[in-house]
């Protein structure tokens, strides 16, 4: 049990943590998503969340040192996931909004546990421009649970231009939207209609535009100063 609690530290602690988070949230966002969402299976749908739980907590153990600091990402983690699961067998509105928030909360942190191991010392190497690619996803899945609960809140938000207003599945639309408004690609086949979702769809566009100007700047200069260092 030591080896193993030891071998998950050290795998947590080095960059190539970064690159199984980048294989898994690829995974999760173009296949297993998907797959799931069109069979609409209880026992997917527990899958992906336990999976994804699993080895987002045992990353927190080793990475989180201050037992305040792992309990209070893992209460968010639990309730997240207890709301969805609660929400999927049972359809209670107001559950799956909060389930969504607690999700947003523990994303959030998960983002600012990756920024830190792109961010701290040492060389810049393809394990941390991976990272970096993980944070955009997070910020994409992020901003589609935010217009998830503003749809939810504030019925009329987004239209479908074909004319349908009726959303089978509200996160997994707006997943795909989130993420053609951060590239730029604007297919117009959603648009927002509400002040407040225009409002978000701006800042993440923003966000599409300047997230690889300022990661790439942070890079570079972190393996300027990098390559001073060990010259001197």
């Amino acid at each position: 049990m030591h080896t193993l609690l030891k071998q998950n530290h050290d795998f947590w602690n080095h960059e190539r943590s970064l690159k199984a988070l980048l294989v898994y949230m690829s995974i999760s966002l173009f296949v297993w998503i998907p797959i799931a969402g069109a069979a609409h299976t209880w026992w997917g749908f527990l899958i992906s969340e336990v999976l994804f739980n699993l080895i987002i907590l045992a990353g927190v153990f080793s990475v989180l040192t201050r037992w305040k600091k792992q309990l209070f990402f893992i209460a968010n983690a639990v309730l997240a996931s207890v709301f969805r699961i609660f929400s999927f067998f049972i359809v209670v509105r107001w559950v799956e909004l909060v389930g969504y928030v607690f999700g947003i909360v523990f994303l959030m942190l998960l983002g600012r546990m990756v920024l830190q191991h792109i961010f701290k010392d040492g060389p810049v190497n393809f394990y941390r421009i991976q990272g970096s690619i993980v944070v955009f996803m997070i910020i994409g899945i992020v901003w589609a649970m935010l217009y998830t609960l503003i749809e939810s809140l504030l019925p009329g938000s987004f239209s479908a231009t074909h004319g349908s207003q009726v959303y089978d599945d509200l996160f997994s639309q707006f997943l795909y939207f989130s993420f053609v408004t951060m590239t730029t690609l604007g297919f117009g086949d959603m648009i927002p209609t509400g002040s407040l979702a225009k409002s978000l769809v701006i800042f993440e566009g923003m966000i599409g535009l300047l997230y690889p100007v300022i990661m790439i700047a942070r890079l570079v200069t972190l393996e300027v100063t990098h390559s001073a260092q060990e010259k001197k």
